[in-house]
């Protein structure tokens, strides 16, 4: 994802038919989930991993089971890159150019904020649906078989559905203004390597020129934190106590505070962007403000002052309340470690046995409590700073700078992925968790200074 996600975005934006482009993407990430779940079929068909009576069983094969899993990987990557290019053509084309202006029902904030809450729905509800079908057929092999059928019948339904957008909108039936390829030089034309080396640091020179990197890159921090539902904050709490159960409802009360975040954030936006509830000033000091906080540049004179306000001052309200219900949690995790250090012998023995201590219940409270409040602050944020790079990164760099930003955010997300490899103990999580609270801290401070 670090070295493609960028040329990814360059293929989105030199790519003049739009539904051609989105049709490719859908195609592409369907099929490769399909046949990734044939190769773990495979996998999971070999005598020593089948559970129970079964009508297809293949012989015990390493040489089989790990070229299954390499190839089972490899369209893995594939979906998550079809993936990616299909966000980027959604979110940094379809709906910048459908949109309405601002103010009015369909207009960009709205689209954003309608499309976040149906992606966050799907995120809540897809494991719990797969969890429910792998619990009723008793079966691990037929839930993937679930799985790749799921995605088969899906591909007509997503294709009928981008084509009947496209037929009912006449900017989305244009042709995309492709910019002009860059010619390389007699050198780079012979070595194609050093062409394509160029190219991938020239979208981070691109990236890093525009007027919105600084809240893209503080929004890309945020994927180090480990205070998020992630598979090694779920392991840290399975280990220090908590039932699955818990975690469950905790993780789904989390998830109802990201939806509620779609609500609120258009609200947020036009209440922030008026000027009158923040002390008295005129039209004039709105067009001296716009120029400062999250962002620094001139603005253009089709462009809502008020919306680029107030998503402005929402970003930073978001950020803000992330940080200060960050602060319990990370208390909350001292506080378990200590208790666990504390802990003596013989309830250490019990615990290992049989009877599995659980964590102080008010530590318990403060943690799932002001974890799921924090939500709310990560996913205002989220929208504001996509309403931000929407608008104010030119039309031919879009898609090339959502690239570049996926680039940037997994950066991070392999940080944080070997911050947690150095750190394996259950007991030094409490220094991730420290970490994390400066992954937070960090954004807010340098969106301060801009």
């Amino acid at each position: 994802m670090i070295l493609f996600s960028s040329s990814v975005g360059h293929w989105v934006e030199h790519s003049p038919n739009r539904l051609r482009t989105l049709l490719s993407t859908i195609i592409c990430n369907r099929s490769s989930v399909i046949l990734g779940s044939f190769f773990w079929i495979l996998i999971l068909s070999q005598e020593d991993l089948v559970e129970g009576e079964a009508a297809f069983v293949l012989p015990k094969n390493a040489v089989l089971k790990g070229l299954g899993f390499a190839i089972a990987v490899t369209f893995g990557i594939v979906e998550r890159l079809s993936s990616s290019g299909n966000l980027i053509s959604m979110e940094r084309d379809w709906v910048v150019t459908v949109a309405a202006p601002a103010g009015h029902p369909y207009d960009l904030t709205h689209l954003n904020a309608v499309m976040r809450r149906i992606d966050l729905v799907c995120k809540l509800i897809s494991p719990i649906l797969i969890s429910i079908v792998i619990s009723a057929l008793g079966s691990i092999r037929l839930g993937v078989v679930f799985t790749g059928l799921t995605s088969l019948v899906c591909i007509p339904i997503e294709v009928f559905s981008a084509k009947r957008v496209w037929n009912s909108s006449s900017l989305l039936q244009a042709p995309r203004a492709v910019p002009p390829p860059q010619r390389p030089s007699p050198a780079e034309t012979s070595r194609s390597w050093v062409a394509r080396t160029r190219q991938y640091f020239h979208g981070f020179e691109m990236y890093f020129s525009t007027t919105v990197w600084i809240p893209s890159v503080a929004l890309a921090l945020l994927h180090f934190n480990m205070l998020t539902w992630r598979a090694t904050f779920i392991t840290y709490l399975i280990n220090v106590g908590y039932s699955l159960n818990t975690i469950t409802i905790a993780r789904a009360i989390g998830s109802l505070f990201e939806i509620t975040s779609t609500v609120i954030t258009p609200r947020g936006i036009d209440y922030m962007g008026k000027t009158r509830h923040h002390g008295p000033s005129s039209l004039d000091d709105e067009g001296d403000e716009s120029g400062v906080g999250l962002i620094a540049g001139s603005q253009e004179g089709s462009r809502d002052v008020q919306t680029l306000i107030g998503l402005q001052r929402f970003g930073l309200w978001g950020m803000s309340w992330q940080l200060v219900n960050t602060v319990p949690v990370v208390l909350s995790l001292w506080a378990i470690a200590a208790q666990m250090e504390q802990e003596s012998l013989s309830a250490f023995a019990r615990r290992m046995i049989s009877e599995q201590a659980s964590p102080n219940i008010g530590w318990s409270v403060i943690l799932f409590s002001f974890l799921a409040c924090s939500r709310l602050g990560v996913w205002v944020f989220d929208l504001t700073t996509q309403q931000l790079t929407q608008t104010l990164v030119p039309q031919n760099q879009r898609s090339s700078f959502a690239g570049t930003e996926n680039s940037v955010v997994n950066i991070f997300e392999l940080l944080g992925a070997g911050a947690a490899i150095a750190f394996p103990r259950t007991e030094q999580y409490k220094w991730l968790a420290t970490a994390s609270l400066l992954s937070v801290l960090a954004p807010p401070s340098q969106l301060h200074e801009v």
